[in-house]
């Protein structure tokens, strides 16, 4: 039970730092992860490129798409405004 505790308690608090981004993490003009509400998020994570599912970034309409590399992993980013 305790351990169960601890695995949710550190993943409410993002856990590993920047170089363990996920899909809904911001991040700065740096590729760092920021808090969304931060001054210096500039770009969103929508789709995580090492995913078997996942779909080239959609690099049209009012929201394009680019793509970014954040630590290890790879994922589509869009911008926060």
């Amino acid at each position: 039970m305790i351990a169960v505790i601890a695995a949710l308690a550190l993943g409410a608090c993002g856990g590993g730092g920047s170089s363990s981004a996920s899909v809904g993490d911001c991040i700065d003009s740096s590729s760092q992860v920021v808090d969304c509400g931060s001054s210096s998020a500039a770009k969103k994570l929508v789709t995580d490129q090492s995913e078997p599912d996942a779909i080239a970034c959609i690099e049209i309409g009012a929201k394009p798409q680019t793509e970014v590399k954040v630590g290890d992993g790879t994922f589509c980013a869009e911008p926060v405004n």
